[in-house]
């Protein structure tokens, strides 16, 4: 397969077309060893690897990896990417796409030539836990699954705090998740940092942890029903929610999906 070099509001991927490989499923050791043989030209860290597995005209289907080979789960800003590169790959991108990404549906909209919006159904699971409820975390944590597990937690945005390692592998959460840290700042906006699963430091932006910080800014009543993310990279994430007045009955991600020269 071929990888090419893409980026999602500053994460950054490896993107191949596997419809044609005798065999698209992807080792570990693949995942690994494609990373290693394709090291961007601007240094900076690889934070993915995304696979087309087919399409059709207005669908198709798509694999996401950790870069550590790790399986399963969603990446917002990889989901962009993969959609773009599917148009760019003979999907229909004149009315909303349909995909799949690791089993699971999604839908996508095109807003522009490398802006993207992806619509998610409400979270599978939203817990809170008060300031010591969890062993060794002496602060308030919101836990939110979208197909991706995540905690939430007031910055600063620093990943040497000792919390950001007693969440990751806390024994509460089976799966280990990742660890967002918010700073709301007075212009509306919020700042974001995430500690991904699976990279182990602070990523250049997180789609499914805005959407998981949103989720816990929403039911805080911290922030309105559309929240404007600035990550690390500093290239902005929307996250919208859909509710009844009481429950979020759906959320949309938006931002950018570029190829890069790197």
């Amino acid at each position: 397969m071929i990888y090419h070099h893409m980026s999602g509001a500053g994460n950054t991927f490896l993107v191949a077309d596997g419809r044609t490989a005798p065999h698209p499923d992807l080792s570990p050791d693949d995942v690994l060893n494609a990373i290693a043989n394709h090291p961007r030209s601007d240094g900076a860290e690889i934070e993915g690897v995304l696979v087309l597995r087919s399409s059709e005209l207005q669908t198709f289907a798509a694999d996401y990896y950790n870069p550590d080979g790790s399986h399963g789960m969603m990446c917002g800003n990889g989901s962009r990417c993969i959609v773009r590169f599917a148009i760019d790959h003979g999907v229909d991108a004149t009315s909303t796409i349909t995909f799949t990404l690791n089993g699971a549906p999604y839908t996508a909209d095109v807003l522009g030539d490398d802006l993207i919006r992806i619509h998610f159904s409400a979270p599978n699971d939203v817990r809170t836990f008060a300031r010591g409820e969890l062993s060794g975390v002496d602060q308030a944590v919101t836990y939110v699954d979208v197909n991706s597990d995540h905690v939430v937690i007031d910055g600063p945005r620093d990943a040497s705090r000792p919390i950001v390692q007693a969440l990751r592998h806390h024994a509460v959460f089976l799966r280990g998740v990742n660890v967002n840290m918010v700073d709301l700042r007075r212009d509306g906006t919020a700042a974001i940092a995430t500690f991904e699963r699976g990279v182990e430091a602070i990523t250049g932006a997180c789609g499914t942890g805005a959407l998981s910080a949103a989720v816990a800014l929403w039911l805080q009543r911290r922030a309105g029903d559309s929240v404007h993310f600035v990550p690390p990279s500093g290239r902005p994430l929307m996250v919208h929610i859909d509710h009844n007045g009481t429950t979020i009955t759906g959320l949309t991600l938006e931002g950018d999906a570029r190829y890069d020269n790197a």
